[in-house]
């Protein structure tokens, strides 16, 4: 305890990066470091620090250096809901999207060789059930009053439910993952891409990471073509999928229309506070509505 306080002696905030009622991101010096310090807040922070300095811990020693990056971490004090890192370099996947949007399909097969080499570490083979994810979609329905919206979640359950019993109890990949893998949680600095935010704590299905990915970003920045899976981009999905080691093809255009699905309809309910965002959430799941699921996944 003695060293570790010592080591935070030369720990100073600079500049408030996020708040949160979950968390708070601050911009700080360590010495002649640029770092950030998290602080979980709610009563699983300690948890949810403890979690973020091991994964940092496991992750770093082989993704520290090279095109695909973690921060280091530095300090940790998990008692207290606080993990000091590095601060990654570069620009934020969203802003280097809309600065340079011809690179788009490039930052996406970059993006997935991410991904690929985060979790080649720790993987599993499992079996797709899709049960948990259909019952929290249900009780989510409770939250939405009648209306349009309502009825665009019944949909999707629907859709997630007939994915299911079309699938069966085929194999899955699963994965420790990023735990929020999205744009908004990867920065880009020349060829080197870093993953930030990590908080992953459990085993989840690779392919619902992917779909989380490609759905955020369609209802964040919206690519404006509609020829791929479910209403969403081909070239977008063709490009995150591309990267080698990343998952099997097989296994994505099985499963992207369910997690598709799954994802989306989370958004209808969480993006409601950002109406251009919702917007685009509702005009996926109506383009979802009329995709037949015969032609969903095919690439």
């Amino acid at each position: 305890m003695l060293r570790r306080e010592r080591k935070a002696r030369g720990l100073r905030v600079t500049d408030i990066l996020k708040l949160s009622e979950e968390t708070q991101v601050l911009g700080g010096r360590h010495g002649d470091r640029e770092v950030v310090i998290k602080r979980h807040l709610g009563p699983e922070a300690s948890v949810r620090a403890g979690a973020q300095a091991d994964e940092l811990a496991i992750q770093h020693p082989r993704m520290g250096e090279g095109p695909y990056r973690v921060p280091e971490p530095l300090l940790a004090f998990p008692e207290h809901g606080v993990v000091v890192m590095e601060r990654a370099a570069g620009q934020r996947y969203d802003h280097a999207l809309r600065n340079r949007p011809e690179t788009r399909a490039e930052l996406l097969r970059r993006a997935g060789a991410w991904l690929a080499t985060y979790t080649e570490l720790r993987r599993v083979e499992d079996t797709f059930g899709g049960g948990f994810w259909i019952k929290t979609r249900r009780s989510a329905m409770e939250t939405l009053s009648e209306g349009p919206d309502r009825d665009r979640l019944a949909m999707l359950i629907d859709r997630m439910e007939h994915e299911r019993a079309r699938l069966g109890p085929c194999p899955l990949t699963r994965v420790r993952s990023h735990g929020d893998f999205s744009v908004l949680n990867l920065m880009v600095d020349g060829e080197t891409v870093w993953g930030v935010d990590l908080q992953n704590r459990s085993w989840i299905a690779l392919a619902k990471d992917i779909a989380r990915f490609l759905v955020h970003l369609e209802i964040l920045m919206p690519h404006g073509d509609t020829d791929g899976p479910c209403g969403l981009a081909a070239e977008d999905c063709e490009a995150l999928l591309s990267a080698p080691g990343l998952i099997r093809r097989s296994e994505a255009e099985g499963m992207l229309p369910f997690f598709v699905a799954a994802e989306l309809s989370g958004r209808l309910v969480s993006e409601a506070r950002i109406p251009r965002v919702l917007e685009n959430a509702r005009a996926l799941a109506d383009r979802m509505a009329d995709t037949p699921s015969d032609q969903a996944a095919v690439l």
